[in-house]
């Protein structure tokens, strides 16, 4: 083996012994809560939309790339009619993030990226909250997406704690009920 062969197997050798991280918050950073500055009257629509049409979930699908054969994505989404995509374009740029899809007749608002739910989807329910049945989903998923930045959805056991907690999202207040007995 040349010497340039051999450095280019030391170089192959360590990369795969590195611990890969998925985000800053899995190497160790603190999450820190942001203050969002934005009028009162926008944070109210975008509160009211979320707790009409929003919602808070977990994707668990399986995958042939991910080491668990599992790909986890938490998601806020808010879903309005076509005719309302300008809405969503501004709920979108004052947030800073997140994506607009068509399809047929519906205009949908997804945020998928973990550092912008961390920075910016969190942050914004906290200073302005949720004051229907829907805060119970919002923070169920709070939880999920700490727990996803940290890491723990890289395991299978990981992934059987997310979806345990994703078992009481969205279930609906009489069902909410009954699971407190």
């Amino acid at each position: 083996m040349t010497k340039k062969n051999d450095l280019s197997f030391k170089n192959r050798m360590s990369n795969q012994n590195k611990k890969r991280y998925r985000n800053k918050w899995e190497k160790g950073a603190p999450f820190i809560e942001k203050q969002i500055n934005i009028n009162s009257y926008m944070a109210g629509i975008i509160t009211g939309f979320t707790m009409g049409e929003g919602s808070f979930y977990l994707s668990i699908k399986k995958s042939k790339t991910h080491n668990t054969g599992y790909f986890i994505q938490p998601t806020f989404g808010i879903n309005l009619k076509l005719d309302d995509y300008a809405i969503l374009e501004q709920i979108r740029d004052i947030l800073c993030c997140g994506t607009i899809y068509k399809y047929k007749n519906t205009a949908m608002y997804r945020v998928t990226n973990i550092s912008d739910i961390v920075e910016r989807v969190i942050p914004f329910f906290d200073q302005y909250p949720l004051i229907n049945i829907k805060k119970d989903d919002y923070n169920l998923f709070k939880i999920i997406v700490y727990k996803c930045a940290m890491g723990e959805g890289k395991t299978i056991e990981g992934i059987q704690k997310l979806n345990s907690i994703r078992g009481f999202m969205n279930l609906g207040k009489s069902n909410r009920e009954v699971q407190k007995y």
